[in-house]
This record gives structure tokens, sequence and C-alpha cells, in this order.
């Protein structure tokens, strides 16, 4: 008898005391309190995108002589939704925008970093010429999704 009154008196503790735990988180953390600054407003979701892939561009490296190298860089462009039918439809001048920047930054060796192409300043290009053919706001962004190096 005295076993399960203590029992039972433990019992209604721990109860009482989760009871207590749970008020004072609830008032402490979900409770808006008073003077307390207002929630910050989030700002409006980016518009929906989509992706279109484009024939790998195959480029070669022209030193003095001979062709050094063969570059092939495979590309995506990240579009707006409402304008993937009209860069669908414009791929072809797409694709020759982006030759001829890529080729102007290999003449003047502005993608390269000594033997190397260079991701980054080859995206920027790219970019670069997105804008000029589609206009600005049309291209979200220029992927660079591989890029293949051979020497000769």
């Amino acid at each position: 008898m005295v076993k399960s009154l203590i029992v039972l008196v433990l019992g209604i503790l721990l109860l009482g005391g989760a009871a207590f735990g749970g008020w004072h988180i609830y008032n402490t953390y979900l409770v808006p309190q008073e003077g307390a600054e207002p929630k910050k407003v989030e700002p409006p979701p980016k518009p929906p995108t989509a992706f279109v892939r484009l024939a790998p561009i195959i480029m070669p490296v022209i030193g003095n002589t001979r062709v050094e190298q063969i570059v092939t860089v495979v590309v995506a462009m990240e579009v707006v939704v409402e304008k993937q039918p009209m860069v669908q439809a414009n791929q072809i001048r797409m694709n020759d925008a982006f030759r001829t920047a890529l080729y102007g930054g290999l003449d003047d060796k502005s993608i390269m970093k000594g033997a190397l192409f260079s991701i980054p300043a080859a995206k920027e290009k790219l970019m670069e010429a997105a804008a000029k053919v589609m206009g600005p706001g049309v291209i979200v962004d220029v992927l660079v999704q591989a890029v293949v190096q051979r020497n000769l």
C-alpha cells in the first residue's frame, strides 16, 4: 500500500514537472513577447526556371605553328520558364554567340590560364553573349557542365 502511494505521488510530481516545463517553453519561445521586433518579411520567391542544353562546343586551341589542344565545353542555360520556348527556338543563334565568345576568349587568351581552361572567365563571356543575343533577364545563368581538354 505504501509502495503504491509513493509511486502515485512520484508519477504526479513527474507529470506536474513535465506540464510546467512545457508551459515554460511555450511561453518563452512560441508566444510573441511584448516589445520584441516583428518577424522579417521574406523576399518574394525567385521565378521558376528551366534548363536548356546546347550541343557540346568543340574548339581547337591554335599555337604558333599547329593546333596544340582540343577543348570541348558542354553548356546548359538556366532560363525563366515563360521564355523557354523562345530560347529553344533561338538555340542556333545562342550556339553561334557562344562559339564566337569562346573563340574570342581563346584568341586573346582571356579564358586560358597558361594551358588550362578557366571556367569562371568562360562563364562570364558566355553570360555576356547570352544577354547580348536574348536580352537582359531571359537567361538566369549559364552552367558550364563539363570541360574536356585534350593535348595533341
